[in-house]
């Protein structure tokens, strides 16, 4: 499906511009991830899961059931459904019950259940969406004139060239210590990841790859499947692949190469096409990465509808949404808490907005969903922007090529806060082509017109999709069996973080042994690259000193640093 497409729920500020070249590498190194030639990551039997998925209704609002006490979620999951509701998950880790109903009545039948605290929805009976846009192919010509990438860096995929980001945070320096571990285990927590593709099936483990949500059509646009559940593998909004690829595209003369390309992706699919990410799916993916023991998740969003959930809703709220965020808080930080102590290092981005999070003050952006969004006063003290304001989670803010603010990232007035622990590469790079580079998603740049069907970049995509290719696939020739790799240039903190959960997954490797998050998040603040608070940032007001500021924390991941 192709609803809104957003490159994920975080990302206020996206730009997607570049250049197409078709590069030749070595072909046995890039066949197709389908060809019996083909090196993956062998497909891992998960540990048991403390949550039950059931396939959800087509129609109906989504509610989530919050028990007081974990231990009695089986019991309340079977009176709600011997009461005739329809439930969408079971997760008795941290007490929470889904379900998909068309009735009004649902939050007095399940308050009704003993051992219950609160039933709510995030939306509204009366809300009905705008209907999604459907993208504009434009101009579906096969591309004739395409740039070349910059001179490969030794040892470099043919378009590291492009990589600024990986020279800011000297992963280069970092792989001749380790490329990574495979059994260091990375949690994509996104869109989903492009399993076909050539620079990240060779890395990803579907094994324990797990999808957590189901189509909305009025959101996400018609469903690609009957059942409108989108498998492991598949990816119809494009962040996830990019993100993915940061953190671990393959060195394998093909493409890119990700900060950490010798470990294990493994894909939590816990967004919606149309890049939002709903309260259940996030704690479920969550609840899976405790289980499954993952190393690192990476989150490069907020969970919506509420950029800031407050405690008791914020002035102006109705008491159904104000309900809802109590109990977004309470699951959040439970699940949060959960795959902290499982030993998960869990990083997330800090945001787009351009304001000062520890005195936001205003979100004129919320509900983005369920509901019309207003203009409400924050309170710092009582709400709270998530994942980001969980106790361990590592914050990343943006800055551009040259170690400067971007524009876009958000920052803080009180650095001692935890809402920016370092920075990383997301933004512009000073050739202006765009940001940074990473995998797409083959399904996205088809359905815009980027990539035709066969495969080659069109005019449209000329100057957005850069293609690498195989030494038999020349030109723009036809490559209708997916073994280029397709990639394309976005900004936001979104590319930031992944960058530091690259990182995070070098210095667990280096280490030798599983790590605890708090030494992780240790060891990347103080191995990263001071940045002094900057002369002149016009309205942003920069508090702290080199070892610690508002604007980049403790300063710019460095991968070589980290892994020493």
């Amino acid at each position: 499906m192709r609803g809104r497409r957003t490159w994920g729920a975080l990302v206020a500020l996206t730009l997607t511009v570049g250049g197409c070249s078709l590069i030749e590498g070595d072909d046995d190194a890039t066949s197709s991830p389908t060809s019996s030639s083909a090196t993956s990551r062998p497909s891992s039997t998960p540990a048991q899961s403390s949550f039950e998925l059931f396939d959800p209704p087509r129609e109906g609002r989504d509610w989530v059931v919050l028990v007081e006490d974990p231990g009695d979620t089986d019991r309340v999951a079977d009176e709600l459904e011997a009461g005739g509701l329809a439930l969408t998950s079971v997760n008795t880790a941290v007490g929470m019950v889904t379900l998909r109903s068309e009735d009004d009545d649902v939050a007095e039948r399940a308050k009704g259940v003993d051992g219950v605290t609160d039933a709510v929805t995030d939306r509204s009976a009366s809300w009905t969406p705008e209907p999604p846009a459907e993208p504009d192919p434009g101009d579906t010509t096969p591309a004739a004139d395409l740039p070349s990438p910059p001179d490969v860096p030794e040892g470099g995929d043919p378009l590291d060239g492009w990589l600024w980001g990986m020279e800011a945070v000297n992963a280069r320096g970092a792989h001749e210590v380790t490329p990574g571990r495979p059994e260091v285990r990375v949690g994509v927590m996104d869109t989903g990841i492009d399993a076909s593709h050539p620079d990240l099936a060779p890395v990803l483990d579907r094994g324990l790859s797990k999808s957590f949500v189901s189509d909305i059509p009025d959101i996400d646009g018609e469903c690609e499947h009957e059942s409108c559940i989108d498998p492991v593998g598949e990816d119809d909004g494009g962040h996830g692949t990019h993100v993915a690829g940061t953190i671990a595209a393959a060195a394998n003369d093909l493409g890119v190469t990700g900060v950490a390309p010798g470990v294990t992706l493994v894909d939590l699919r816990a967004g919606q096409d149309a890049g939002l990410f709903f309260l259940g799916p996030t704690v479920n993916a969550l609840t899976h990465a405790a289980d499954q023991r993952l190393d690192v998740v990476n989150m490069s969003f907020y969970v919506d509808p509420w950029l800031y959930a407050c405690e008791g809703g914020a002035p102006g709220d109705s008491p159904e949404q104000a309900a809802f965020q109590d109990v977004m808080l309470e699951l959040v930080h439970r699940s949060l808490d959960l795959t902290h102590e499982a030993g998960v290092t869990l990083v997330t981005s800090a945001g787009n907005d351009g304001a000062d999070m520890g005195d936001p003050s205003r979100d004129s952006s919320s509900p983005n969903y369920g509901g019309d969004p207003r203009n409400r006063t924050i309170d710092p003290k009582t709400c709270e922007r998530l994942p980001l304001a969980g106790e361990h989670v590592i914050s990343v803010a943006s800055v551009d090529e040259g170690n400067v603010r971007s524009t876009f990232s958000n920052w803080t007035s009180t650095p001692d806060d935890g809402l920016v622990d370092v920075a990383a590469p997301g933004g512009e790079e000073t050739s202006g082509r765009g940001g940074i580079l990473s995998a797409a998603s083959r399904s996205v740049v088809t359905a815009e017109g980027l990539v035709d069907a066969e495969g080659r970049v069109t005019e449209t995509g000329a100057d957005i999709v850069v293609r690498s290719c195989p030494e038999s696939i020349s030109g723009n020739d036809p490559d209708p069996d997916g073994r280029c790799g397709l990639y394309v240039w976005n900004q936001g903190t979104s590319m930031a973080s992944p960058h530091a959960s690259g990182v995070a997954a070098l210095i667990i490797s280096a280490h030798g042994d599983r790590m605890a998050p708090d030494d992780v998040a240790e060891r990347l603040g103080e191995s990263a690259t001071e940045i002094p608070c900057p002369d002149d940032e016009g309205s942003v007001r920069c508090v702290g000193d080199d070892q610690r500021n508002g604007i980049f924390g403790e300063g710019v991941v460095n991968a070589d640093r980290a892994v020493r």
